[in-house]
């Protein structure tokens, strides 16, 4: 993904990315180009020696892909161009924040992609269609299930919640120290609510 999002800024910035198609290439003249290379040659001028160097790193290792990467990225550069302007505007803004973000939440959210993505698709569409039904409701709706989801919490059994605190005990004994010492910095400011057993 990462590779990816690199040769997305590489193109970006020098405002290329090949052809669209074979035709398009061909109807394209000299004078159809001038303003484009103009537009590049000056976004290129603009940029900082390092990431000049960044990006010239970037095109050696384009270079270097197999065809069939090529062709695959080909395809993402179609179906980016063909995107609304909207979402265009919508994913350069995720990406910002995405970039502005702290190392560790960009794993953590890179994690929950993955287990997202291993999920069973009929799975995916379920919570797909649920969170499309959570987004329309009402704010005065959204209080509403979230107070009835804490009533519900407040009535589970004592036995049922100690199980679930031991069995949260016993993955954490297997974590490695490194990642306790993740899990101790991630809650850290949560204030800590100690229950006891025969709650």
């Amino acid at each position: 993904m990462n590779r990816i999002i690199g040769y997305m800024t590489l193109l970006v910035a020098l405002g290329v990315g090949g052809p669209a198609s074979p035709a398009r290439a061909q109807s394209s003249t000299q004078q159809d180009r001038a303003p484009h290379d103009r537009e590049a040659l000056e976004r290129w001028q603009r940029l900082t020696p390092q990431e000049q160097n960044e990006l010239r790193e970037r095109y050696q290792r384009w270079k270097n892909l197999p065809p069939a990467e090529k062709e695959e990225f080909n395809k993402k550069i179609e179906s980016w161009r063909k995107l609304p302007e909207d979402e265009k505007t919508t994913i350069r803004r995720n990406f910002e924040r995405w970039r502005d973000l702290p190392a560790d939440q960009r794993e953590r959210l890179q994690e929950r992609w993955q287990r997202w993505r291993e999920l069973p698709p009929e799975r995916r569409e379920d919570l797909r269609r649920r969170m499309e039904k959570l987004r329309e409701l009402s704010p005065a709706e959204k209080r509403r299930l979230g107070e009835q989801a804490r009533e519900r919490l407040k009535n589970i059994p004592p036995e049922v919640k100690r199980e679930a605190r031991e069995r949260l005990r016993e993955k954490f004994e297997r974590l490695s120290p490194e990642e306790k010492a993740k899990m101790r910095e991630r809650f850290k400011d949560r204030p800590q609510k100690r229950q006891k057993d025969n709650e």
